[in-house]
């Protein structure tokens, strides 16, 4: 019998963090028992759907963007007497139900996201929704305990409102490697030799401290994966300095290349509610520096590298001698499957009031 309708919002979307999130845990939650109480809803012009065998896929509303959340996921759930499960932040305001809110940027770093229209807009939108979650949804998620106890601080709830769904990478074991990357990058980038970050150049990601690192490490070469989008306010011609060098968006294979040679993957953020890559890169066997920030400590523990994200005056080779626990733990201590049994569980309390 169908009880819950899951958002599907995010398979029209370039798949970013969040999307990647929704994506791996409705895969897993195809594979259980209970997924015959789960339907995917998605707009009709979705171009990313996953393949599932169990879960039912129905699309429906041509209506574009946010307002598609608003009007036809809205209209579905409330004609069908479903519940929605939110996977990516946003959500139908007057039925949240259950809402992954993966981080409070939209509060703790207005600062930095509001430079922009957009950016101001984007804010606003995402602080009305957080606002009704907090006050209409059944269930919160998120994705750190960091950011359940900053949601509970700044939306006024309970703790026990809040339960924790974490990220995973096994969905890297899938992705094979595309070594033409190379054949894209300048002769100086060399394998081994090279640093590696990988992100949507949003001003929280901090790719300011990546120019700044490679002035002061004119020895080595970095590469930087990933786009500016609308909520920046810097270009790639801000960030250009003579040995870093962009790849724009690329596939997963050509980053799993890029992460399995490089000297060491850096992840600088100032403010993070998970971050994926960085436990990739792990994956890949590569040496992970991150950010002493926000989240990143408490889930990476004393496997990584560590570096204050204001503080540009770093010898990466030095910091790379030091020794980092082996990554196995943390390597298991993440997994898709095991997270998507606890989502499981929540939604079956939540079906039983």
């Amino acid at each position: 019998m169908l009880r819950f309708a899951l958002n599907g919002r995010f398979t029209a979307r370039k798949l970013t963090g969040q999307e990647r999130f929704a994506r791996e845990l409705i895969l897993e939650l195809d594979k259980l028992p209970e997924a015959e109480e789960f339907v995917l809803v998605v707009p009709e012009y979705a171009s990313s759907i996953p393949e599932l065998k169990r879960i039912p896929v129905v699309k429906y509303g041509k209506v574009k963007s946010h307002l598609w959340e608003q009007i036809s996921f809205y209209r579905y759930i409330k004609k069908n007497r479903l519940l929605s499960i939110n996977l990516t932040t946003t959500c139908p305001f007057f039925s949240p139900d259950i809402v992954c809110i993966h981080d409070a940027a939209y509060y703790e770093i207005s600062d930095l996201l509001t430079k922009t229209l957009y950016g101001k807009l984007s804010t606003a939108w995402h602080r009305l929704l957080a606002w009704g979650s907090a006050r209409w949804a059944k269930k919160i998620l998120t994705v750190s305990h960091y950011s359940k106890n900053r949601l509970s601080e700044i939306l006024k709830i309970s703790k026990e409102r809040i339960e924790i769904i974490y990220d995973a990478w096994q969905h890297f074991n899938r992705v094979g490697y595309d070594d033409e990357i190379f054949s894209c990058l300048p002769a100086c980038v060399k394998k081994k030799e090279y640093v590696l970050a990988l992100s949507s150049l949003l001003p929280q990601k901090n790719f300011v401290w990546i120019k700044e690192v490679a002035k002061r490490n004119s020895d080595l070469q970095f590469v930087v994966c990933g786009k500016v989008v609308n909520l920046s306010s810097c270009s790639e011609q801000d960030l250009k300095c003579d040995n870093v060098h962009f790849t724009g968006y690329i596939s997963d294979a050509q980053v799993k290349s890029l992460m399995s040679n490089c000297m060491a993957f850096i992840h600088p953020a100032i403010y993070e509610g998970f971050g994926i890559p960085p436990l990739e890169a792990l994956s890949c066997g590569a040496k992970v520096i991150v950010s002493n920030a926000t989240c990143l400590p408490e889930l990476y523990e004393d496997s990584v590298y560590y570096i204050d994200p204001y503080n540009y005056d770093v010898n990466l080779k030095e910091l790379l001698g030091k020794t980092v626990a082996p990554s196995e733990k943390i390597l298991k201590k993440f997994d898709w499957g095991r997270e998507a049994k606890k989502l499981v569980k929540i939604v079956k309390k939540i079906r039983c009031l």
